[in-house]
């Protein structure tokens, strides 16, 4: 008992949604009558389709046919013809019947063909996908003329390991094109990936080292630089030390009553300052003179096929530079 109430919901629900779609195709079946009677086959032809699809019938598929027919769209309007013959022969309407056979047979002779041929070998069969607008090509097809409507037409192949391969071809109102796929290109196993590193062919090219010769041109003139530097702090040295002395001196020279003779103990103080000033002022005016000197000979004669020897020495009193060149 329960079973047959669940059968018969379910036979209502389907009568109801049956009834639905009639209703809402019968609805578009006008409107694309409207718009076809106005010319408008761009917008009555998914009218049509849609009409076709909710309740198919022997009178949409034939408005259907024409309003391809008027769009230019032959092969289209071609098989919607034929699809209605046998329709029109089964209910007994001569009249559909004749007209659906007539426009049939007068549009073959107007139908666009295209024909797609693999070229490749029997190695590539395995795999092999053709696609023709987007839609997968059978084997079977492959070598026959299919009818297409007039306009453009892309046909791909891919295959796995293989480059894909397109074309895009313009068929035009009764022509007959053939398309020929050719045999697809292997992917290059070494080719080098989108992130991987450049090969040393792109490289930046490495730099040779220097040579010794140049390696040793190049510290004497660091040399000649830290010695110089050597020379600049001992005349600096020697200056301020020198101001030092000099102003001892005169503090010396202010506390005797008749210099060198009747000077008290602090003047005599000054008179030892001064004198300890002016001995290191004299070390670092003759180092500081000494190396600047050492510093130009090393910079001017650096030479990066020559060695040199430097050395820099203070003694009391003096300093000296000594190298080979």
């Amino acid at each position: 008992m329960g079973a047959l109430a669940i059968f018969a919901a379910s036979t209502a629900q389907a009568q109801s949604a049956g009834a639905s779609n009639r209703a809402a195709a019968e609805a578009l079946f006008n409107e694309g009558r409207k718009l076809a009677a106005s010319g408008k086959y761009a917008e009555a032809c998914p009218k049509f389709e849609a009409s076709e699809q909710l309740d198919p019938g022997l009178g949409t598929l034939l408005n259907l046919a024409a309003c391809y027919e008027k769009l230019g769209k032959t092969a289209s309007a071609w098989a919607e013809y034929k699809e209605a013959i046998p329709l029109a022969r089964a209910s007994g309407s001569k009249v559909r019947l004749d007209l659906a056979t007539e426009r049939a047979t007068a549009l073959e002779s107007r139908l666009s063909m295209l024909t797609i041929r693999a070229m490749g070998g029997a190695e590539e069969a395995t795999g092999l996908e053709i696609r023709r607008d987007g839609v997968p090509v059978q084997p079977a097809e492959l070598g026959t003329p299919i009818p297409l409507d007039p306009g453009p037409h892309t046909v791909e192949a891919r295959a796995p390991g293989k480059q894909k391969w397109s074309s895009t071809v313009q068929l035009a109102d009764a022509a007959k094109l053939d398309v020929s796929v050719p045999a697809l290109t292997p992917i290059a196993s070494n080719a080098r990936p989108a992130n991987a590193p450049t090969t040393a062919a792109t490289s930046k090219p490495v730099e040779a080292p220097p040579s010794e010769a140049t390696r040793s041109g190049s510290a004497q003139r660091t040399t000649a630089i830290v010695v110089g530097a050597v020379g600049v702090v001992g005349l600096g040295v020697g200056t301020v030390f020198g101001i030092g002395a000099s102003a001892k001196w005169s503090d010396a020279k202010s506390q005797c009553t008749a210099y060198p003779n009747g000077c008290s103990h602090d003047a005599l103080d000054a008179k030892s300052s001064a004198q300890s000033k002016a001995t290191i002022a004299t070390v670092g005016f003759i180092v500081g003179g000494a190396a600047l000197a050492g510093a130009a000979v090393l910079w001017f004669t650096a030479s990066p096929n020559r060695e040199q020897s430097v050395a820099v020495g203070v003694g009391p009193g003096a300093a000296f530079v000594r190298g080979s060149f």
